[in-house]
């Protein structure tokens, strides 16, 4: 007997293990599932019911049911539960739940018709893509339009990439002016070989020529002004030495006045002297603190100088660097054209060529509880409800690879030197 309760016991311990994980491997229900619901004796509760935005089911009688992220059995089993504590029943009513239609897949990118399709059980990316239409496959015309396409490409790229070198040999010398240097530093990258450099250095040789020209007048206009005060400051000298000479006859004249051996009106020539030497005396002064003052303005003047080339550089520089992103639209604009052209102009020319060859490449978001993760999918990968595959042709693979795709993926904040913008350039597209 007890061999045979044990039996019993591991057979059902197997069976729910099994039930266990079914109910593990399961369809989950997700928002947009439509479901159908059986509760026997209870036909106010037996319908079908739509799954809304909140991730809940609204059942008469018991209201909102969470059903996001459970099995089948799981929601009937909460059913139950709800029915049984509503309406105080002694065992669980009998409730079933089956998905009725399930929430659609999105499908986009190289297909005829991408957009929003009805899931169907056991569905793989091949289906997915057979539902919408297949590969999409642009209409033959005549390759001339895209030949000219081309052809216009290709020469806006080449002025694109003359005009870059040319804003890359001025940058460089206008780093160096708003920099202040004398001398301009070795040139880098792209624009070290171009015939802007040549032209660039002498700009720069003739601009700092005439800074220093400047300033050199400037410095002669202060050494002239301190010997103009040498000058004067000898002269204050001499004058004070007349003054004394003069003041000691007058102080002996006054005296001799006040004895009475000389007479009163020989005194006046004497103070008018002292007077008028007193005058010169403040002149003098007056031109020393004029000349002071314009050896400080002329020291003003060179300051400014210095600082205005700088400003004039950086303001030239701001410009310039606009004008790059400018170019840099450009290029971008030019490199899809080109690449557009050459797709197109490369499709089968008749029915006997086929993509059994080509490489197509499927990706899937698929939403899982509150984030979406990217999953790389072949042919046979399975699609759930709610997935959103991306089908990428051979064409639009090489063009996510492109040089102007690649600066796209660099992060915020981190945009390239325009040197490696515009040194790794795919120079097939220009010469081709």
């Amino acid at each position: 007997m007890q061999t045979k309760a044990g039996m019993i016991f591991l057979t059902l311990g197997l069976f729910q293990a099994e039930a266990v994980r079914a109910q593990e491997g399961a369809y989950r229900l997700g928002v947009q599932d439509r479901l159908r619901i059986h509760v026997h004796e209870w036909p106010v509760l037996t319908g079908e019911f739509a799954i809304g935005p909140d991730g809940k089911i609204t059942l008469p009688m018991i209201g909102d049911v969470p059903a996001t992220g459970l099995a089948s059995g799981e929601l009937a089993s909460r059913i139950a539960e709800a029915i049984k504590a509503k309406a105080q029943l002694l065992e669980l009513p009998d409730t079933a739940v089956s998905v009725a239609q399930y929430r659609p897949f999105y499908i986009l990118g190289g297909v005829e018709r991408p957009g929003e399709y009805a899931y169907r059980p056991q569905m793989v990316v091949l289906n997915a893509v057979t539902i919408a239409g297949g590969i999409y496959r642009p209409p033959r015309t005549s390759d001339w339009g895209f030949e000219r396409d081309s052809i216009t490409g290709r020469g806006d790229l080449r002025t694109v990439l003359v005009k870059r070198n040319e804003f890359a040999a001025r940058e460089w010398r206008l780093k160096a002016e708003a920099a202040g240097l004398e001398a301009l530093p070795v040139a880098e990258g792209v624009a070290a070989s171009s015939r802007f450099i040549d032209e660039e250095r002498g700009i720069f040789n003739a601009r700092i020529e005439r800074h220093r020209n400047q300033i050199k007048a400037y410095g002669e206009s202060v050494i002239l002004l301190e010997r103009e005060i040498v000058s004067i400051q000898a002269q204050s000298k001499a004058a004070e030495k007349q003054k004394e000479s003069v003041a000691r006859e007058l102080e002996e004249t006054r005296g001799l006045i006040a004895r009475g051996l000389a007479p009163a009106p020989r005194i006046l020539p004497l103070e008018r002297t002292v007077a008028q030497i007193e005058r010169e005396q403040r002149e003098l002064e007056t031109a020393v603190l004029r000349a002071r003052q314009q050896i400080n303005l002329i020291a003003s003047q060179r300051s400014a100088l210095q600082d205005d080339r700088q400003s004039a550089a950086l303001a030239e520089l701001h410009t310039i660097l606009a004008q790059v992103k400018e170019l840099d639209e450009r290029f971008e604009t030019s490199s899809r054209l080109i690449a557009g052209s050459m797709a197109m102009s490369s499709a089968p020319s008749n029915a006997d060529e086929t993509d059994s060859d080509a490489k197509f490449t499927f990706v899937i978001l698929r939403p899982v509880g509150e984030e979406i993760r990217e999953l790389q999918a072949t042919e046979t990968t399975r699609i759930l409800p709610g997935d959103i595959l991306k089908v990428f042709r051979p064409q639009d693979t090489a063009r996510s690879a492109s040089p102007a795709s690649q600066r796209r993926s660099s992060q915020p904040g981190s945009e390239p030197p325009a040197k490696e913008r515009f040194g790794s350039l795919d120079k097939s597209f220009v010469t081709r």
